[in-house]
């Protein structure tokens, strides 16, 4: 019964979800210090209770979910999940092309120079396509290079919160060459305010909340500015 009732709401959730990001693609983003909203259903239905309030140790790990759980949870998900895989990696990324006539070069000085505008630390550079046309020896390889970028102050709050944080930092924007050889910008789209509608209280401060806001919004304009070219 919990399972079939489960099952509505996460097919009622993806739809009400996808409808939404359709409308609001073209959106300004929120500001950072936006209250959080009510988490609310679209229906009248009694849920399981959530875990209650805890209080963890900074700069510790939480027990891990064990894999039989984790698969049986990603499952029952992937069972009404309307979405190929490759639609469902898409929707996990920010993304925006370079403009026309930008040569890569350009796109990186110009991420360059935003995050140095913006006190935002770059930390990394990881040239994948050159190892991969090293080892495989096909040098048709499209470029690809990860550039990484960090507020050490927030990252470090976020650890104090969740040691597992750390498999998203730094933060890193991946500039990429497709098949045409148009250039893009990437990253993973790790929004805090998609836990607003949690109902599990175990969630992280409002001042941390805009930090991490914060950290996303930076990340976009670095991007932005690549794309653009803009020094």
């Amino acid at each position: 019964m919990l399972r079939n009732i489960a099952r509505t709401i996460l097919a009622l959730l993806l739809a009400a979800g996808l409808a939404s990001a359709r409308a609001e693609t073209k959106a300004p983003a929120k500001p950072a210090t936006e209250a959080r909203p009510a988490a609310t259903m679209p229906f009248n239905i009694q849920l399981p209770p959530t875990r209650p309030k805890e209080d963890a140790a900074p700069n510790t790990m939480r027990e891990s979910i064990s894999p039989e759980a984790r698969a049986n949870f990603v499952a029952s998900m992937m069972a009404i999940n309307p979405f190929s895989m490759q639609e469902m990696i898409a929707m996990m990324a920010v993304k925006y092309p370079a403009k026309e006539g930008l040569k890569f070069d350009d796109v990186v000085e110009a991420m360059k120079s935003k995050a140095n505008e913006i006190n935002f630390k770059f930390v990394g550079h990881n040239p994948l396509w050159k190892d991969i046309v090293a080892i495989t020896g096909k040098t048709d390889t499209p470029r690809v290079e990860f550039f990484s970028f960090c507020d050490a102050v927030i990252a470090r709050e976020l650890l104090d919160l969740s040691l597992e944080f750390a498999v998203f930092l730094p933060c890193r924007i991946a500039v990429v060459e497709d098949a045409n050889k148009k250039i893009w910008l990437l990253t993973l789209d790790w929004d805090v305010r998609w836990l607003d509608t949690s109902k599990n209280p175990n969630q992280m401060s409002d001042k941390l909340r805009e930090g991490a806001i914060k950290i996303r919004e930076a990340i976009d304009k670095i991007m932005r500015a690549g794309a653009s070219g803009e020094f």
